[in-house]
């Protein structure tokens, strides 16, 4: 069934060049990369937040919103990088970053500007909304121990 005359409907559109093919080839395996890459960056920053390392100014006994901040995403990385409760963390991440977007990055700045670092809390929600939405898919330990993902 085509879309258009002579187009091939998506379906993994199968007159793609070569990098098509391999994309949709290794589509599980370059989800798991992209989980991966989240879970990492998130880690750090929430490692950073959490024990205030790498030149974070902590402690910071007036702001224990940024401890408990940096724990969220430390939790969250490390559920969404081993596939366990992955929409659980993702959906922390979610809301954390919608509360560090608004609080921290752009107050009082309804978009994105590079001084207040705005652009990274936006990626991150939308990387974080797209795990919630799939969630660990193959390369989730859930789903290697139960064959199903349990939330």
């Amino acid at each position: 069934m085509s879309t258009q005359q002579g187009t091939p409907p998506f379906e993994g559109d199968q007159g793609s060049p070569v990098l098509g093919r391999l994309f949709l080839r290794f589509s599980e395996e370059f989800y798991l990369l992209f989980r991966l890459i989240l879970a990492f960056v998130a880690a750090l920053h929430g490692a950073q937040k959490a024990f205030g390392l790498w030149g974070f100014p902590m402690p910071h006994p007036d702001r224990p919103i940024v401890t408990f901040a940096g724990w969220v995403e430390l939790i969250s990385a490390l559920l969404i990088g081993l596939g366990v409760f992955t929409r659980l963390g993702a959906g922390a991440l979610v809301v954390t970053m919608v509360v560090a977007y608004f609080m921290v990055h752009s107050p009082g700045q309804p978009w994105p500007h590079l001084k207040g670092g705005g652009e990274v809390p936006l990626l991150w929600f939308a990387m974080s909304g797209i795990i919630g939405v799939l969630g660990s898919r193959k390369w989730g330990i859930e789903r290697m121990i139960f064959k199903r993902e349990l939330l």
